[in-house]
């Protein structure tokens, strides 16, 4: 009995360890929705040069696949100012075959106009040979693996143009020092010297606040139209590959008009980063940050405010629930997230169920970009901590989708 004890004993802590056991995101292999991000910004604005060298260096990989093309900036125009360039990127997109592109991309198109399916299986943790087109096509199994393939990746392929405005504080400030004088000068007239200390103090204040830039980033969301029709269409009509390349399928695919965007809406975020007269940070160093916070906090407010752009976050731990999700993400305490489980059916389909509840605690992981030089209160958080609404057991890799 005692030897059945003790075995029960270390078995119970075995399993606790595995139950509780840290993962990273490589190494759960799951679908991500794959993003093209661009920019616009007058070129006559202050830094436009530098908000664009901080755009091209944002990076939102750990949440979604990279798809973007080798253009990341779209032309200004000055005469769309009234509509903030939302008339100007719409234009754009249609009049550049953007979503020709981004169909492009997914199948690897040649020179030649061959596709293969080499992307779709490196995304889709699928077996390249098994999801072959024209193997596919012989079978029902490969059928519904083509139409896993368009429904979890394809489908879920978005494009988000930003437009940058950049207000200097120093204007606000000068302002706020020219009051500060007029004020201190006729307060100095009834009670002296120490209405002067006061003023000097308040000029200090106001060029530690005057020093930095506010942002605000105007993003504008479209999804790649992508349905049984359009997919039916593409296999059909312009599906060729290198072994057996079809000319005609190439100059139908090219003269094409097909492939279109789905409208999903716009959203804006403002980023006060706010330097002092003590940093040693550069106006540079502190635009790229703007440039880069903007961006997250604006593709956070999409995210809660559109269902089809929320993403998958992989459980890191279940004994506590954490996940690598923060701050960056817009989280806040008593978010609620969905926990999932995924699975393949017989025909290699995907399917999430779901097992559970829990939602953000207290503390929510600071992982905002440049945070280090902002001296954060525990730098030691590196996840965010989550409590147990319902459910049974949750495993480690399971995946979290914020609800509704």
């Amino acid at each position: 009995m005692k030897k059945l004890l003790l075995f029960c004993a270390i078995f119970a802590m075995l399993w606790n360890t595995i139950q509780s056991q840290t993962i990273t995101n490589s190494d759960v292999k799951y679908r991500r929705s794959s993003i093209y991000t661009l920019m616009c910004v007058d070129p006559q604005a202050p830094f436009a040069d530098t908000i664009e060298a901080g755009f091209v260096r944002f990076n939102c990989l750990d949440k979604f696949d990279d798809h973007n093309l080798a253009v990341r900036k779209i032309p200004y125009d000055a005469n769309d100012k009234k509509n903030l360039q939302s008339n100007n990127i719409k234009n754009y997109l249609q009049t550049n075959n953007i979503a020709k592109k981004m169909v492009e991309k997914w199948f690897n198109r040649n020179e030649q106009g061959a596709f293969n399916m080499d992307l779709i299986a490196q995304r889709g943790n699928y077996n390249a040979t098994d999801i072959d087109v024209t193997n596919a096509k012989l079978t029902q199994r490969g059928l519904a693996m083509l139409a896993d393939a368009g429904e979890e990746l394809i489908a879920n392929t978005f494009v988000l143009v930003s437009f940058f405005r950049y207000y200097d504080k120093a204007e606000d400030a000068e302002k706020a020092k020219t009051a500060i004088g007029i004020i201190g000068g006729i307060a100095s007239a009834f009670v002296g010297d120490v209405a002067t200390v006061a003023a000097d103090a308040a000029n200090v204040g106001a060029t530690v606040l005057g020093k930095g830039y506010r942002v605000r980033s105007i993003s504008y969301l479209y999804k790649l139209k992508w349905n049984e029709e359009v997919s039916s269409t593409f296999y059909n009509q312009f599906w060729t590959d290198q072994g057996g390349l079809d000319v005609e399928k190439v100059k139908a695919f090219d003269l094409s008009n097909l492939f279109t965007f789905d409208y999903i809406g716009s959203d804006q975020a403002y980023e006060d980063v706010q330097s002092t007269i003590f940093t040693n940070k550069s106006d540079e160093q502190l635009v790229i940050r703007a440039t880069q916070r903007a961006v997250d906090g604006v593709i956070a407010k999409l995210q809660k405010n559109h269902q089809e752009f929320r993403t998958k976050t992989p459980l890191l731990t279940t004994d506590p629930v954490t996940a690598k999700i923060g701050k960056k993400e817009g989280l806040e305490p008593g978010d609620k997230f969905d926990v999932l489980e995924q699975t393949i059916d017989e025909n290699g389909k995907t399917v999430y169920k779901k097992v559970g509840v829990v939602k953000v605690d207290k503390t929510v992981w600071d992982n905002r970009y440049m945070l280090a030089e902002e001296k954060p209160k525990d730098a030691s958080i590196d996840r965010t901590l989550f409590k147990k609404v319902s459910g049974g057991e949750f495993f480690p890799g399971m995946l979290l989708k914020q609800s509704k």
